[in-house]
């Protein structure tokens, strides 16, 4: 099953397409943008597949220690978030791992694609140095050696494949088989907008499908 999460107040009985690119936070726009170039589309929508909990629906119990550095309002909708679930997506693959470590090393400042990809290269060609000099080199830098500096082999083997993270330019929350909330009033809300009652259940866990 793909998931996708989002806060209640950001649900529709239909389509719905990624957030408006002035509220977008600056410090991955260009990361969203960079990827928009193999996707063809910007910003995006973005699912999990199979593995839930990397989707940000969390349990809303948290210390008031850690909700002290959370801020209030970010924190308010993520509490008050909806998790869908769809049978099949067809989107464009992109492993979370991978994507994780690409984050590391897009540049925050515009520049062009091939640009940012000598960029990601020469940070990779440093870390691969340094690997080798400590006697260690983990699974994502050794697939870059095994590359040999192709870097666009390097996404279509490692990024680019449909493993645990699809992206996509809309999503019909109405088609999802599975609509999973926290409490009876996010089921009322929903039950409200025209979900069908028997998808919505009530979950209030970490994680689901992990």
């Amino acid at each position: 099953m793909y998931y996708h999460c989002r806060p209640l107040k950001y649900v529709e009985y239909g389509k719905i397409y990624p957030p408006p690119v002035e509220t977008l936070d600056e410090m991955f726009l260009n990361c969203y943008n960079w990827i928009g170039n193999y996707c063809h589309f910007f910003p995006q929508v973005w699912l999990s597949r199979s593995v839930s909990s990397i989707t940000g629906y969390k349990n809303n119990r948290m210390t008031k220690k850690r909700q002290s550095y959370i801020n209030g309002n970010y924190l308010k909708e993520r509490l008050d978030s909806v998790m869908f679930g769809f049978d099949i997506i067809k989107g464009f693959p992109v492993s979370y791992n991978y994507w994780e470590m690409m984050l590391m090393f897009i540049p925050d400042k515009k520049g062009s694609i091939k640009e940012i990809n000598n960029k990601i290269k020469n940070e990779l060609n440093l870390i691969l140095d340094d690997c080798k000099k400590d006697g260690y080199v983990d699974r994502e830098i050794l697939e870059w050696e095994k590359c040999r500096g192709d870097f666009d082999l390097f996404l279509k083997k490692n990024l680019f494949v449909e493993l645990d993270q699809v992206v996509v330019p809309s999503l019909n929350l109405k088609s999802a088989k599975q609509i999973i909330c926290r409490d009876e009033k996010q089921k009322k809300t929903l039950r409200r907008m025209g979900f069908i009652e028997d998808r919505i259940i009530i979950k209030n866990i970490k994680s689901i499908g992990n």
